[in-house]
């Protein structure tokens, strides 16, 4: 499948090599940015499938405006940074990256990354999508709230945790949420009844 790629790398030499084995692959490289400044503008103006970010040294600035991007035109994005540095990883994520690669940008790994990107990307909308749709019915409502309450009572743990159990599981499995708690509560009938 051909992807249109928007690309920010801040090293010119990389970033051309990189769009040449992008092109080659069947891509079209929409436009190459040596810094994320007006990535957002960038992104609405070209209305790239994928934005590809490697960033020798990624600065507060480019997170931000990664994040904005993100919030006002959310799509899949792939990181790649040479080193493998958990508060890059951790501020990365919360700007929105699908998906971070740590180490040397490899040509030959970009279109799995890129894949994995997109799969994550659209897992994660659909299960907001979900969350919202959920949440204006009140059965769907009132079986998460008793699953929540099951996890929260054997596990002892807190409601927010409970929660965050169950939708790590529907990410996890591809399930919707309202799937899981149904299991969830299922099983533990099961359970129940030996």
């Amino acid at each position: 499948m051909s992807l249109n790629i928007m690309l920010v790398d801040d090293q010119p030499p990389r970033a051309a090599m990189l769009a040449r084995a992008l092109t080659d692959e069947g891509h079209c490289v929409l436009c190459k940015l040596t810094s994320a400044a007006g990535l957002r503008e960038r992104v609405l103006a070209n209305n790239p499938d994928v934005v590809l970010v490697d960033m020798d040294a990624p600065d507060r600035d480019a997170l931000e405006s990664m994040a904005l991007m993100q919030q006002e035109t959310p799509r899949p994005m792939a990181m790649f940074h040479d080193q493998d540095a958990e508060a890059l990883l951790i501020a990365a994520l919360r700007a929105g990256v699908s998906t971070y690669v740590a180490g040397n940008t490899d040509v030959l790994r970009v279109r799995e990354v890129m894949k994995v990107a997109t799969a994550r990307y659209r897992e994660y909308h659909a299960l907001c999508e979900e969350l919202e749709t959920t949440g204006d019915d009140p059965a769907a409502a009132a079986v998460i709230g008793r699953a929540k309450a099951l996890l929260m009572q054997r596990r002892r743990i807190t409601e927010r945790d409970a929660y965050r159990a169950l939708r790590r599981q529907a990410m996890s499995s591809g399930e919707p949420l309202l799937r899981v708690a149904r299991h969830v509560l299922d099983y533990a009938a099961l359970l129940k009844s030996l």
